[in-house]
Protein backbone atom coordinates (compact mmCIF):
# COMPACT_ATOMS: atom_id res chain seq x y z
CA UNK A 1 0.00 0.00 0.00
CA UNK A 2 2.99 2.29 1.11
CA UNK A 3 4.62 1.70 -2.46
CA UNK A 4 1.73 2.02 -4.39
CA UNK A 5 0.42 5.33 -2.85
CA UNK A 6 4.36 6.90 -3.41
CA UNK A 7 4.83 5.74 -7.02
CA UNK A 8 1.12 6.90 -8.02
CA UNK A 9 1.96 10.69 -6.26
CA UNK A 10 5.16 11.18 -7.67
CA UNK A 11 5.47 9.44 -10.58
CA UNK A 12 1.83 11.04 -12.11
CA UNK A 13 0.43 14.98 -11.97
CA UNK A 14 -2.16 13.90 -9.47
CA UNK A 15 -2.42 15.62 -5.90
CA UNK A 16 -2.27 13.91 -2.56
CA UNK A 17 -5.97 13.52 -2.01
CA UNK A 18 -6.14 11.89 -6.16
CA UNK A 19 -3.84 9.54 -4.65
CA UNK A 20 -6.27 8.57 -2.20
CA UNK A 21 -9.49 8.37 -4.82
CA UNK A 22 -7.55 6.37 -7.26
CA UNK A 23 -6.78 3.86 -4.47
CA UNK A 24 -10.31 3.14 -3.59
CA UNK A 25 -11.51 3.14 -7.72
CA UNK A 26 -9.02 0.15 -7.43
CA UNK A 27 -10.47 -1.30 -4.99
CA UNK A 28 -13.94 -1.47 -6.58
CA UNK A 29 -12.61 -2.70 -10.00
CA UNK A 30 -10.97 -5.39 -8.45
CA UNK A 31 -13.18 -6.45 -5.85
CA UNK A 32 -10.48 -6.63 -3.29
CA UNK A 33 -9.74 -4.65 -0.33
CA UNK A 34 -6.53 -3.15 0.12
CA UNK A 35 -6.60 -2.46 3.88
CA UNK A 36 -7.62 0.74 5.03
CA UNK A 37 -7.08 3.52 2.97
CA UNK A 38 -4.40 6.40 4.43
CA UNK A 39 -5.49 10.22 4.46
CA UNK A 40 -3.74 12.42 1.91
CA UNK A 41 -1.29 13.96 5.35
CA UNK A 42 -0.27 9.99 6.05
CA UNK A 43 1.08 9.68 2.08
CA UNK A 44 2.71 13.52 2.44
CA UNK A 45 4.57 12.33 5.54
CA UNK A 46 5.61 8.84 3.71
CA UNK A 47 7.43 10.65 0.64
CA UNK A 48 8.89 13.71 2.76
CA UNK A 49 10.71 10.19 5.19
CA UNK A 50 11.47 8.86 2.12
CA UNK A 51 13.00 11.90 0.53
CA UNK A 52 15.19 12.72 3.46
CA UNK A 53 16.53 9.06 3.82
CA UNK A 54 17.39 9.24 0.28
CA UNK A 55 18.56 12.82 0.62
CA UNK A 56 21.30 11.69 3.58
CA UNK A 57 22.18 8.30 2.93
CA UNK A 58 22.00 8.17 -1.54
CA UNK A 59 25.71 9.52 -3.10
CA UNK A 60 27.31 8.43 -6.14
CA UNK A 61 30.31 5.99 -3.65
CA UNK A 62 32.85 4.46 -6.06
CA UNK A 63 32.42 5.67 -9.36
CA UNK A 64 33.28 8.49 -11.23
CA UNK A 65 30.81 11.02 -11.40
CA UNK A 66 30.18 14.66 -12.95
CA UNK A 67 28.27 17.58 -11.26
CA UNK A 68 25.11 19.67 -12.63
CA UNK A 69 24.06 22.70 -10.82
CA UNK A 70 21.26 25.40 -11.71
CA UNK A 71 18.81 27.42 -10.03
CA UNK A 72 15.07 27.56 -10.19
CA UNK A 73 13.18 29.98 -10.94
CA UNK A 74 11.69 32.42 -8.33
CA UNK A 75 9.35 31.05 -5.58
CA UNK A 76 8.38 33.61 -3.06
CA UNK A 77 11.15 35.97 -3.39
CA UNK A 78 13.84 32.30 -3.17
CA UNK A 79 15.36 29.87 -5.54
CA UNK A 80 16.41 26.67 -4.89
CA UNK A 81 20.00 25.75 -5.97
CA UNK A 82 20.35 22.27 -7.02
CA UNK A 83 23.53 19.90 -7.46
CA UNK A 84 23.12 16.64 -8.73
CA UNK A 85 25.68 13.74 -9.50
CA UNK A 86 25.47 11.84 -12.86
CA UNK A 87 28.12 9.46 -14.33
CA UNK A 88 31.04 11.15 -15.87
CA UNK A 89 31.16 8.76 -19.11
CA UNK A 90 28.17 9.17 -21.37
CA UNK A 91 26.40 5.94 -22.02
CA UNK A 92 25.59 6.05 -25.58
CA UNK A 93 21.69 7.91 -24.56
CA UNK A 94 20.45 10.94 -22.72
CA UNK A 95 20.64 11.26 -19.11
CA UNK A 96 17.67 9.49 -17.59
CA UNK A 97 16.31 10.02 -13.99
CA UNK A 98 16.95 7.13 -12.40
CA UNK A 99 21.07 8.22 -13.67
CA UNK A 100 21.28 10.71 -10.93
CA UNK A 101 21.53 11.71 -7.74
CA UNK A 102 20.87 14.59 -5.62
CA UNK A 103 23.68 15.53 -3.82
CA UNK A 104 22.91 19.28 -2.34
CA UNK A 105 19.61 21.51 -2.33
CA UNK A 106 19.85 24.82 -0.67
CA UNK A 107 17.27 27.57 -0.39
CA UNK A 108 17.91 31.36 -0.46
CA UNK A 109 16.73 34.56 -2.20
CA UNK A 110 21.02 34.50 -4.10
CA UNK A 111 23.26 32.58 -4.79
CA UNK A 112 26.65 34.08 -5.21
CA UNK A 113 30.06 32.27 -6.57
CA UNK A 114 30.87 31.54 -2.34
CA UNK A 115 27.60 29.96 -1.87
CA UNK A 116 27.62 27.45 -5.46
CA UNK A 117 31.42 27.29 -4.46
CA UNK A 118 30.50 25.80 -1.02
CA UNK A 119 27.72 23.77 -2.22
CA UNK A 120 30.16 21.87 -4.54
CA UNK A 121 32.49 20.87 -1.82
CA UNK A 122 29.82 19.60 0.40
CA UNK A 123 28.32 17.26 -2.52
CA UNK A 124 32.01 16.31 -3.12
CA UNK A 125 32.55 15.44 0.18
CA UNK A 126 29.16 13.51 0.26
CA UNK A 127 30.14 12.03 -2.76
CA UNK A 128 33.58 11.09 -1.39
CA UNK A 129 35.39 12.39 -4.00
CA UNK A 130 35.68 15.38 -6.31
CA UNK A 131 33.70 15.52 -9.44
CA UNK A 132 35.35 14.87 -12.97
CA UNK A 133 34.08 18.18 -14.37
CA UNK A 134 30.94 20.23 -13.17
CA UNK A 135 28.11 21.11 -16.03
CA UNK A 136 25.62 24.29 -16.00
CA UNK A 137 24.48 27.12 -17.79
CA UNK A 138 26.49 30.55 -18.56
CA UNK A 139 25.48 31.73 -15.44
CA UNK A 140 28.44 33.85 -13.24
CA UNK A 141 27.62 33.16 -10.06
CA UNK A 142 28.17 29.22 -10.98
CA UNK A 143 30.55 29.20 -13.14
CA UNK A 144 32.67 31.04 -10.88
CA UNK A 145 31.79 28.80 -8.39
CA UNK A 146 33.51 26.16 -10.40
CA UNK A 147 36.62 27.74 -11.11
CA UNK A 148 36.71 28.33 -7.11
CA UNK A 149 36.28 24.94 -6.53
CA UNK A 150 38.80 23.90 -8.75
CA UNK A 151 36.76 21.42 -11.18
CA UNK A 152 36.91 21.99 -15.09
CA UNK A 153 33.40 23.11 -16.31
CA UNK A 154 31.30 22.45 -19.64
CA UNK A 155 28.98 25.19 -20.41
CA UNK A 156 25.23 23.66 -21.31
CA UNK A 157 24.86 23.15 -25.01
CA UNK A 158 21.44 24.35 -25.66
CA UNK A 159 21.83 27.32 -23.14
CA UNK A 160 25.09 28.35 -24.96
CA UNK A 161 23.68 28.20 -28.58
CA UNK A 162 20.55 30.24 -27.90
CA UNK A 163 22.87 32.44 -26.35
CA UNK A 164 24.75 32.36 -29.87
CA UNK A 165 21.36 33.50 -31.61
CA UNK A 166 21.07 36.38 -28.87
CA UNK A 167 24.03 37.83 -30.00
CA UNK A 168 23.23 38.07 -33.42
CA UNK A 169 20.01 38.21 -33.80
CA UNK A 170 18.67 39.86 -30.34
CA UNK A 171 19.04 43.73 -31.49
CA UNK A 172 18.74 43.01 -34.80
CA UNK A 173 15.75 45.15 -36.33
CA UNK A 174 14.52 43.21 -39.14
CA UNK A 175 14.41 40.25 -36.49
CA UNK A 176 12.92 42.70 -33.61
CA UNK A 177 10.21 44.18 -36.50
CA UNK A 178 9.33 40.41 -37.45
CA UNK A 179 8.46 39.10 -34.50
CA UNK A 180 6.97 42.49 -32.97
CA UNK A 181 4.38 41.77 -35.82
CA UNK A 182 4.18 38.26 -34.77
CA UNK A 183 3.00 39.25 -31.56
CA UNK A 184 0.43 41.64 -32.91
CA UNK A 185 -1.30 38.78 -35.24
CA UNK A 186 -1.77 36.99 -32.22
CA UNK A 187 -3.53 39.42 -30.24
CA UNK A 188 -5.44 40.95 -33.41
CA UNK A 189 -6.72 37.26 -34.73
CA UNK A 190 -7.18 35.91 -31.31
CA UNK A 191 -10.79 34.08 -30.88
CA UNK A 192 -11.53 35.12 -34.72
CA UNK A 193 -11.87 32.72 -37.85
CA UNK A 194 -8.25 33.28 -38.49
CA UNK A 195 -6.80 32.08 -34.96
CA UNK A 196 -6.53 28.65 -36.41
CA UNK A 197 -3.17 29.47 -38.47
CA UNK A 198 -1.64 31.31 -35.66
CA UNK A 199 1.66 31.05 -34.89
CA UNK A 200 2.81 29.46 -31.82
CA UNK A 201 3.22 31.46 -28.89
CA UNK A 202 6.68 33.15 -28.70
CA UNK A 203 8.07 32.31 -24.77
CA UNK A 204 9.23 35.63 -22.81
CA UNK A 205 11.99 33.36 -21.01
CA UNK A 206 14.33 31.62 -23.24
CA UNK A 207 13.14 32.57 -25.93
CA UNK A 208 16.42 32.02 -28.47
CA UNK A 209 16.51 28.73 -27.09
CA UNK A 210 12.58 28.01 -28.44
CA UNK A 211 13.29 29.64 -31.80
CA UNK A 212 12.52 26.26 -34.06
CA UNK A 213 8.69 26.13 -33.17
CA UNK A 214 7.75 29.42 -34.53
CA UNK A 215 10.44 29.61 -37.66
CA UNK A 216 9.41 26.06 -38.79
CA UNK A 217 5.68 27.68 -39.12
CA UNK A 218 6.60 30.42 -40.26
CA UNK A 219 8.50 27.90 -43.42
CA UNK A 220 5.10 26.48 -43.45
CA UNK A 221 3.35 29.40 -43.87
CA UNK A 222 5.22 30.64 -46.53
CA UNK A 223 5.18 27.08 -48.45
CA UNK A 224 1.21 27.31 -48.34
CA UNK A 225 0.22 30.90 -48.72
CA UNK A 226 -0.58 31.20 -51.90
CA UNK A 227 -3.21 28.26 -51.46
CA UNK A 228 -5.34 30.15 -48.56
CA UNK A 229 -8.15 31.97 -48.99
CA UNK A 230 -8.25 35.86 -49.59
CA UNK A 231 -8.62 37.02 -46.14
CA UNK A 232 -5.94 34.77 -44.91
CA UNK A 233 -3.09 35.52 -47.44
CA UNK A 234 -4.03 39.40 -46.08
CA UNK A 235 -3.52 38.49 -42.72
CA UNK A 236 -0.46 36.51 -43.08
CA UNK A 237 1.49 38.14 -45.99
CA UNK A 238 3.39 40.29 -44.36
CA UNK A 239 5.62 37.07 -44.00
CA UNK A 240 6.68 37.11 -48.12
CA UNK A 241 8.50 40.46 -46.80
CA UNK A 242 10.44 38.68 -44.31
CA UNK A 243 11.27 35.30 -46.62
CA UNK A 244 14.95 35.59 -46.74
CA UNK A 245 15.09 36.04 -42.77
CA UNK A 246 12.95 33.28 -41.72
CA UNK A 247 15.14 30.78 -44.37
CA UNK A 248 17.96 32.19 -42.54
CA UNK A 249 16.62 31.39 -39.33
CA UNK A 250 15.25 27.54 -40.80
CA UNK A 251 18.94 26.89 -41.39
CA UNK A 252 20.04 28.41 -37.79
CA UNK A 253 17.38 26.02 -36.35
CA UNK A 254 18.20 23.06 -38.31
CA UNK A 255 21.91 23.43 -37.50
CA UNK A 256 21.10 23.46 -33.64
CA UNK A 257 19.14 20.74 -33.51
CA UNK A 258 21.41 18.44 -35.78
CA UNK A 259 24.40 19.37 -33.06
CA UNK A 260 22.21 19.35 -30.03
CA UNK A 261 21.01 15.12 -31.12
CA UNK A 262 24.36 14.54 -31.59
CA UNK A 263 25.61 15.85 -28.41
CA UNK A 264 22.65 14.85 -26.23
CA UNK A 265 22.46 11.23 -27.93
CA UNK A 266 26.32 10.30 -28.52
CA UNK A 267 27.88 12.55 -25.62
CA UNK A 268 30.51 15.37 -26.32
CA UNK A 269 33.90 13.84 -27.29
CA UNK A 270 36.65 14.10 -29.94
CA UNK A 271 34.54 12.83 -32.65
CA UNK A 272 31.38 14.91 -31.86
CA UNK A 273 33.58 18.04 -31.76
CA UNK A 274 34.95 17.33 -35.33
CA UNK A 275 31.50 16.45 -36.72
CA UNK A 276 29.67 19.66 -35.41
CA UNK A 277 32.63 21.82 -36.23
CA UNK A 278 32.10 20.39 -40.00
CA UNK A 279 28.65 20.92 -39.77
CA UNK A 280 28.75 24.49 -38.80
CA UNK A 281 31.53 25.22 -41.48
CA UNK A 282 29.47 23.58 -44.14
CA UNK A 283 26.14 24.39 -43.44
CA UNK A 284 26.40 27.56 -41.43
CA UNK A 285 29.06 29.74 -42.68
CA UNK A 286 29.69 28.80 -46.20
CA UNK A 287 27.70 30.67 -48.57
CA UNK A 288 26.12 33.02 -45.53
CA UNK A 289 25.17 36.37 -44.95
CA UNK A 290 26.65 38.44 -42.32
CA UNK A 291 24.52 37.35 -39.53
CA UNK A 292 24.68 33.70 -40.39
CA UNK A 293 28.05 34.17 -40.67
CA UNK A 294 28.65 35.36 -36.94
CA UNK A 295 26.11 33.23 -35.12
CA UNK A 296 28.17 30.13 -37.06
CA UNK A 297 31.68 31.84 -36.01
CA UNK A 298 30.49 32.02 -32.26
CA UNK A 299 29.09 28.56 -32.44
CA UNK A 300 32.69 27.46 -33.15
CA UNK A 301 34.23 28.99 -30.70
CA UNK A 302 31.90 27.36 -28.24
CA UNK A 303 33.24 23.77 -29.52
CA UNK A 304 36.77 24.59 -29.51
CA UNK A 305 36.92 26.04 -25.66
CA UNK A 306 35.03 22.40 -24.58
CA UNK A 307 36.98 20.41 -26.73
CA UNK A 308 40.03 22.07 -24.79
CA UNK A 309 38.67 21.36 -21.71
CA UNK A 310 38.77 17.35 -23.03
CA UNK A 311 42.76 17.86 -23.01
CA UNK A 312 43.02 14.96 -25.19
CA UNK A 313 41.40 12.40 -23.19
CA UNK A 314 39.26 9.80 -25.27
CA UNK A 315 36.34 9.75 -22.17
CA UNK A 316 32.56 11.14 -23.96
CA UNK A 317 30.72 13.31 -21.95
CA UNK A 318 28.01 15.26 -20.94
CA UNK A 319 27.48 18.63 -22.35
CA UNK A 320 23.40 18.95 -21.72
CA UNK A 321 21.77 19.98 -18.59
CA UNK A 322 18.41 19.04 -19.76
CA UNK A 323 18.32 16.71 -17.10
CA UNK A 324 18.04 19.11 -13.98
CA UNK A 325 15.27 21.39 -16.12
CA UNK A 326 13.52 18.28 -15.61
CA UNK A 327 13.91 18.23 -12.06
CA UNK A 328 12.71 21.70 -11.69
CA UNK A 329 9.59 20.80 -13.55
CA UNK A 330 9.04 18.23 -11.80
CA UNK A 331 9.08 20.14 -8.21
CA UNK A 332 6.72 23.07 -10.31
CA UNK A 333 3.84 20.64 -10.91
CA UNK A 334 4.15 19.79 -6.86
CA UNK A 335 4.73 23.16 -5.36
CA UNK A 336 1.37 25.00 -4.44
CA UNK A 337 0.20 27.64 -6.87
CA UNK A 338 -0.20 29.97 -3.60
CA UNK A 339 3.64 31.29 -4.39
CA UNK A 340 3.02 32.05 -0.36
CA UNK A 341 3.82 28.79 0.73
CA UNK A 342 7.22 29.27 -0.72
CA UNK A 343 9.54 25.75 -1.03
CA UNK A 344 8.28 23.57 1.76
CA UNK A 345 9.44 20.00 2.87
CA UNK A 346 7.71 18.47 -0.57
CA UNK A 347 10.95 19.87 -2.21
CA UNK A 348 12.08 16.14 -0.70
CA UNK A 349 10.50 14.76 -3.62
CA UNK A 350 13.38 15.60 -5.66
CA UNK A 351 16.02 12.93 -3.80
CA UNK A 352 12.63 10.49 -3.91
CA UNK A 353 12.05 10.74 -7.75
CA UNK A 354 15.43 9.26 -9.21
CA UNK A 355 15.40 6.11 -6.76
CA UNK A 356 11.51 5.25 -7.52
CA UNK A 357 10.81 5.97 -11.43
CA UNK A 358 11.81 2.75 -12.42
CA UNK A 359 9.89 -0.14 -10.35
CA UNK A 360 13.02 -2.56 -9.82
CA UNK A 361 14.58 0.28 -8.31
CA UNK A 362 12.06 0.84 -6.13
CA UNK A 363 11.50 -2.57 -4.94
CA UNK A 364 15.22 -2.48 -3.59
CA UNK A 365 14.58 0.60 -1.57
CA UNK A 366 13.16 -1.13 1.57
CA UNK A 367 10.82 1.56 1.96
CA UNK A 368 9.80 -0.06 5.63
CA UNK A 369 13.34 0.15 7.24
CA UNK A 370 13.75 3.99 5.73
CA UNK A 371 10.48 5.14 7.02
CA UNK A 372 10.96 3.19 10.40
CA UNK A 373 14.39 5.15 10.44
CA UNK A 374 13.34 8.72 9.97
CA UNK A 375 10.78 10.32 11.86
CA UNK A 376 8.52 13.38 11.96
CA UNK A 377 10.70 15.50 14.20
CA UNK A 378 13.79 14.72 11.98
CA UNK A 379 11.13 16.21 8.80
CA UNK A 380 10.62 19.12 11.20
CA UNK A 381 14.39 19.99 12.14
CA UNK A 382 15.58 19.78 8.03
CA UNK A 383 13.03 22.18 7.27
CA UNK A 384 14.51 24.87 10.48
CA UNK A 385 17.62 24.55 8.90
CA UNK A 386 17.56 24.66 5.45
CA UNK A 387 13.73 26.80 4.35
CA UNK A 388 12.09 30.26 5.54
CA UNK A 389 8.99 30.40 7.73
CA UNK A 390 6.06 29.47 5.69
CA UNK A 391 4.10 32.53 4.71
CA UNK A 392 0.60 30.89 4.67
CA UNK A 393 1.19 30.09 8.56
CA UNK A 394 2.50 33.13 9.29
CA UNK A 395 -0.51 35.06 7.22
CA UNK A 396 -3.35 32.98 9.16
CA UNK A 397 -1.34 33.23 12.56
CA UNK A 398 -1.54 37.57 11.97
CA UNK A 399 -4.98 37.76 10.70
CA UNK A 400 -6.09 34.91 13.29
CA UNK A 401 -4.93 37.83 16.40
CA UNK A 402 -7.66 40.09 15.03
CA UNK A 403 -10.73 37.66 15.95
Amino acid sequence: MIMLCVLIYVRTGCGLRTVISIIGIFEEVMGEAFGKLPCYNSVANWIRKLGLSVYEEDAPQGRKYAHIIDESIMVNKEKLLLVLGIPAEHEGQPLRHDDITVLEMRIGECFKRGDVKEAIEKASEKAGSSAEYGLSDGAHNLVGGFKDAGISHHLDISHTLGNCMKHVYGKDSEFAELTEKLGKVRLQYHLTDKAWLLPPNMRAMARFMNLREWVVWAQKMLGCLDSLDDDLKEAYGFLRQYRDLIEELGVCVETIAYMETICKQQGFGLRTNVLCQHHIICNLIGNANNRRACVGIRMLDYFKTQAEMLNGITQIRHISTDIIESDFGILKSKISPNKLYGFTTMVLILPLYPKITVYSDAEKQNFKVRLANVKLKDIDLWARENLSPNRVALRSKTLNKAS
